[in-house]
C-alpha cells in the first residue's frame, strides 16, 4: 500500500471526462491553422496511441517543434473556457474525494491549461467537487516553462501544488492518466499512480513505472493508505 498525507490529482480524464471537449477544441485549433479536422473515430485512435501531434505536424517535418508549440499553447489557453454536453464526472470520483475530505486530508488539483485558479475552481464547483479541493495549480503559474520548454510539462505546476499544500513531496501522491503527471511526480520525489480512464491503456501505463496503476479513481483506496 502507498502511504500518503496529501493527494495531487490531474483534472481531465482523471477527475472529469472531457474527451469530447478535447476533440472539439482540438479540431477548432486545427482549422484555425488551416489544417484538416479529424473525424471522431480517428481522433480517439490517435488520442489513445498518443500520436495526436501527427495531425498537427508530421514526424520529421521541418520546424515541427515550433509548429506543435504554436498549436498547443492556444489550445491550453482555450480549453477551460469551453464546455460540451458530454462533459461529466468520471464515476466514483465524487465519492472518493468526499472520503478523503472527511478524513481531513488535503487535496490538490492541477491542470496544464493556462487559466486562472479561480476559473478552474469555478469549473470544479460546476461539477460538484470544488468544496473538497484545498489547492489548485494551473499552467498560468508555469507560463515560462510551457512557453520555453515542453508545452505539456508539469514539473513546475506540480511543484507549485506541493508548495501550496505545505507537505513534503515524499508524503504526496500524484494521480493522473498521462506521462506528464507521472514524470513530474517522480522527478519531485512524490508517489505516483496512473489511472486508466485516459484511454492510453495498461501497456502505456506500465512503461511509466508508477507506484500503482488503477482502472479509475473509484479504485484509489485499493492501493492507498493515509498516513497518520
Amino acid at each position: 500500500m502507498i502511504k500518503v498525507k496529501a493527494f495531487i490529482f490531474d483534472t481531465d480524464q482523471t477527475l472529469l471526462n472531457t474527451l469530447k471537449r478535447f476533440y472539439v477544441v482540438f479540431n477548432r485549433n486545427l482549422e484555425k491553422l488551416g489544417l484538416e479536422p479529424l473525424e471522431y473515430r480517428n481522433f480517439v485512435k490517435k488520442y489513445s496511441q498518443d500520436i495526436l501531434d501527427e495531425a498537427v505536424a508530421p514526424l520529421r517535418s521541418k520546424g515541427r517543434e515550433a509548429k506543435l508549440h504554436r498549436f498547443w499553447l492556444p489550445f491550453l489557453r482555450e480549453f477551460r473556457s469551453f464546455r460540451t454536453s458530454e462533459d461529466h464526472l468520471i464515476p466514483g470520483v465524487k465519492k472518493v474525494l468526499e472520503k478523503i475530505y472527511l478524513q481531513k486530508v488535503p487535496i490538490a488539483v492541477n491542470t496544464n491549461c493556462i487559466a486562472p485558479v479561480s476559473q478552474v475552481r469555478k469549473e470544479l464547483d460546476e461539477f460538484g467537487i470544488g468544496e473538497y479541493v484545498s489547492v489548485i495549480a494551473t499552467g498560468s503559474e508555469a507560463k515560462d516553462e510551457l512557453a520555453n520548454g515542453h508545452h505539456f510539462s508539469k514539473k513546475t505546476i506540480i511543484k507549485k501544488a506541493i508548495a501550496k499544500l505545505k507537505i513534503p513531496a515524499k508524503d504526496c501522491v500524484v494521480v493522473g492518466d498521462y506521462y506528464n503527471d507521472i514524470k513530474a511526480g517522480k522527478a519531485l520525489g512524490a508517489k505516483t499512480i496512473v489511472v486508466l480512464t485516459g484511454l492510453t491503456g495498461r501497456e502505456y501505463a506500465l512503461k511509466l513505472k508508477p507506484d500503482a496503476i488503477i482502472d479509475s479513481l473509484a479504485h484509489l483506496f485499493e492501493v492507498i493508505k493515509i498516513k497518520e
